[in-house]
């Protein structure tokens, strides 16, 4: 891939990922609920309404996790804080080298990124490549800590949206 065509996939799967997060928060009202949890064993994305109570559910795959301190990034296949399961759950990322010929897609270490803005465009990619519905970005609960971006692959309303 070129660094033209490269520059136009991502302006492609980027424009694609802002449309998917309007449709899943217009649908689920991912921007309004009161907080989240994510539970690894079974890969499950949860949100809670103001009244805390469940209501909506995600089927996810890991992409990765971005560090504001350090600016870096690490894989979800690479990360070994993430179950096996989760882990090879996210190992078609890895095909993204081959298809851009950016050897990013393949490391194994956290690299440095610009920024938050490229977190999102990996998420982007991701996205796109595993033909999800979009991302939700877990916000650390302490300002340090990496933020980890979730693909979605599937989403039902539950409890009180359903």
């Amino acid at each position: 891939m070129t660094d033209e065509e490269f520059d136009a996939f991502l302006a492609k799967v980027y424009d694609e990922l802002e449309s998917k997060q309007a449709e899943l928060n217009s649908t689920y009202g991912l921007g309004e609920m009161k907080r989240w949890w994510f539970e690894q064993q079974g890969a499950k994305l949860q949100f809670f309404d103001d009244n805390d109570r469940l209501a909506a559910e995600a089927d996810v795959v890991g992409i990765g996790s971005f560090s504001p301190k350090s600016g870096t990034w690490k894989w979800a296949w690479s990360n070994s804080t993430l179950l096996p399961e989760l882990r090879e759950k996210a190992l078609p990322l890895k095909q993204l080298e081959g298809y851009t010929g950016f050897d990013l897609f393949g490391n194994e270490g956290t690299f440095s990124v610009a920024g938050e803005t490229m977190a999102w465009e990996l998420a982007a990619m991701a996205v796109h490549h595993l033909g999800a519905l979009g991302c939700y970005r877990a916000a650390a609960s302490t300002p340090d800590a990496p933020h980890t971006y979730l693909a979605i692959t599937g989403m039902r309303s539950v409890g009180a949206l359903s």
